[in-house]
């Protein structure tokens, strides 16, 4: 008889990296992304994971993590300082004790399922695995349980959405790529857009480009030009450690990252995973002042529409935020959701 047990284990405590690859399979890189956060963490997050056994062998797991989410952090001005004000008087209610069940570096977030589980043993490990979820709230005095950035690709359970609230998170950009060369691309825009462009290209002779894997000359101001981007994020969820730059090209073959230089200073970067299937624009980071004089952002969307049209790459995943500018230059959305409830 087949048995099913169900473990809430720190990070991936027990998760061989063979059975997290065969829960996540290609082409997702859920499972290297989960490997590379529970070595490089995260401050201010504590990574857990509710892992459901089948005669001991895991088939499926939740990836968790707590933290305590700062309502100010969506608002600006007299509001920002109202809100930080409260939340040193009410935390519960303004920094509320968040766990959540998602990726935090992730396009989307995903539930991991053994690809080969029949459907009556997957909605029994569904329902254990989410009765520990609560269970596991309970005990760590959570104020509201979570399920951050879903999408119809997350695998979520159908029951789920009957016990949670629903709210919109941002939407991932997505640029097919259904044209044959840069000129059949740019021949979509109006002529004013088109212009715009060209003008921006012409920058390009001022910058010197580089695709590499190996980034340990460049790693310090890499850095330095994430934590900036992330300091002028209206949105930013936590930042990252330095050592996921520096790892992850080690854990993901098929990372890479796009240095722009302007007068042999590193001016911008751009981390991407190049699958055939698609490439994921995973990190822009840029100084301001040089990346806005030289239209780097705009520099570094055709660079990859180039580089997928010249591998016959189908898809340019272009990530969140920054709705405008990406729907501007062509790109559609996949919407994603946060499901919560208090506990």
């Amino acid at each position: 008889m087949n048995t099913l047990t169900c473990n809430c284990v720190p990070q991936l405590d027990g998760v061989p990296a063979a059975a997290l690859e065969r829960l996540f399979p290609e082409p997702s890189i859920t499972a290297p992304l989960l490997s590379l956060l529970q070595e490089s963490g995260m401050d201010g997050f504590n990574l857990r994971s509710i892992v459901v056994l089948k005669d001991d062998a895991p088939v499926l797991l939740l990836p968790l993590f707590e933290t305590r989410f700062d309502l100010s952090t969506f608002v600006e001005g007299w509001i920002k300082k109202s809100l930080k004000t409260a939340g040193r008087l009410i935390p519960s209610l303004f920094q509320p004790r968040v766990l959540s069940v998602g990726l935090l570096v992730g396009e989307w977030s995903e539930i991991g399922i053994d690809p080969q589980i029949d459907a009556g043993s997957l909605d029994a490990a569904c329902n254990m695995a989410f009765g520990a979820l609560q269970r596991l709230a309970a005990e760590l005095k959570s104020d509201i349980v979570a399920l951050y950035n879903f999408n119809h690709y997350g695998k979520l359970p159908g029951e789920v959405f009957k016990k949670f609230n629903r709210v919109q998170c941002q939407s991932c950009a997505r640029l097919p790529i259904n044209f044959n060369n840069m000129e059949e691309f740019l021949a979509r825009f109006s002529r004013a857009t088109r212009k715009g462009l060209r003008r921006k290209m012409r920058a390009s002779h001022h910058v010197r480009v580089i695709r590499s894997r190996n980034i340990s000359p460049f790693l310090d101001r890499i850095y330095t030009l994430y934590l900036g981007t992330v300091a002028r994020s209206p949105l930013a969820f936590g930042a990252l450690n330095r050592l996921f730059f520096e790892k992850i090209c080690e854990k993901i073959p098929d990372a890479e990252y796009t240095l722009y230089f302007v007068q042999e200073e590193l001016a911008a970067f751009n981390l991407l995973v190049v699958k055939q299937q698609g490439m994921v624009d995973k990190y822009f980071c840029m100084d301001y002042a040089l990346g806005h004089k030289y239209n780097l952002y705009f520099l570094s969307w055709l660079e990859n529409v180039r580089t997928c049209v010249e591998r016959k790459i189908p898809h340019y995943n272009a990530g969140q935020g920054a709705e405008k500018t990406k729907a501007h230059l062509g790109a559609t959305f996949i919407p994603s959701f946060i499901l919560f409830k208090h506990r």
